[in-house]
């Protein structure tokens, strides 16, 4: 039954609307179907409004719910970038060495078969990626390098007034995560999937000597304004006992609006890889603060 002052066309879009559509599209569809508003025409529109690509945004601080629909939207459909790439992030470069590595001499002798296979490489010429780097130091020892991993667990790292991600969130693989983060007043909910975890140095990781390392990363979904990988890496290096994170990603955009306010896109990924970082290196300091004050009760 239509209400007073809707006609067919605003009732089936007002349907789709209200479950999440894109208000972006609404004015297109309704004119096809006031043009010919016909069963056969309502089914082909709503077949190809479930085939377009949809993004979750909102005024309003993100529900539970409203952060359930935009992962379980996204796990339905699967990453949106190629499967070969899935996982590309676990070459990430190393954080800046404070003193140059010699290179190893030439060996006269083929590799040896049995050697460890080498991590994909993270440079996709390919397919027009942007590659971003950020890493810092921050904390020492193996005290500093468990409060960091803590903070990680927890997604301390996301917690930064204009991004943040449900702390109850578990960090495994499979395990599904909505990235919310406020632009301009608007709450962009990106939903994602942690593609790998590794705790522990990991073999044939190179010629960095390490004592311990831990490292994440998701992919994102459909739904999810970019494609692509974003990894975090957290080191404890062998020879100065110093503890490094840092952020490792590429993406590119998977979304008209991520392509038409691309340049604000890639200034965000550099301000999150800056205060992600900065949040680390407090989020050590403070723990590390809170423990003193413990030991002297």
């Amino acid at each position: 039954m239509l209400r007073p002052g809707r006609d067919l066309a605003d009732e089936v879009l007002l349907a789709r609307s209200s479950s999440g559509f894109p208000i972006s599209q609404i004015a297109s569809r309704r004119a096809r179907l006031v043009s010919s508003p016909s069963p056969l025409v309502i089914t082909r529109a709503r077949a190809r409004v479930r085939a377009s690509a949809m993004v979750f945004l909102g005024v309003r601080y993100p529900t539970p719910a409203s952060r359930r629909v935009a992962t379980e939207y996204g796990a339905s459909r699967g990453h949106n970038y190629p499967p070969e790439h899935v996982g590309a992030t676990r070459a990430c470069p190393p954080p800046p060495s404070p003193t140059p590595t010699p290179a190893p001499p030439p060996s006269s002798s083929p590799p040896s078969s049995s050697a460890s296979p080498r991590p994909p490489s993270l440079r996709l010429p390919s397919v027009p990626y942007a590659v971003d780097r950020t890493f810092a130091r921050v904390g020492s020892g193996e005290a500093d390098f468990r409060r960091a991993k803590r903070l990680l667990r927890e997604w301390g790292h996301f917690q930064l007034g204009w991004s943040e991600v449900d702390p109850a969130t578990p960090v495994a693989e499979d395990a599904r995560v909505c990235v919310c983060a406020n632009v301009l007043g608007v709450w962009i909910r990106n939903p994602l999937r942690v593609v790998y975890l590794e705790d522990g140095i990991r073999p044939g990781g190179g010629e960095r000597v390490l004592s311990d390392r831990f490292a994440f990363a998701h992919g994102c979904l459909d739904g999810h304004l970019l494609a692509g990988e974003e990894a975090f890496v957290l080191e404890r290096r062998a020879e100065d006992d110093s503890v490094w994170y840092g952020v490792c990603a590429f993406s590119k955009p998977a979304h008209p609006l991520a392509a038409a306010g691309y340049p604000a896109v890639r200034f965000l990924q550099w301000k999150f890889g800056r205060d992600s970082c900065a949040a680390v290196k407090q989020g050590v300091a403070r723990a590390r603060g809170e423990e003193a004050r413990e030991a002297k009760r």
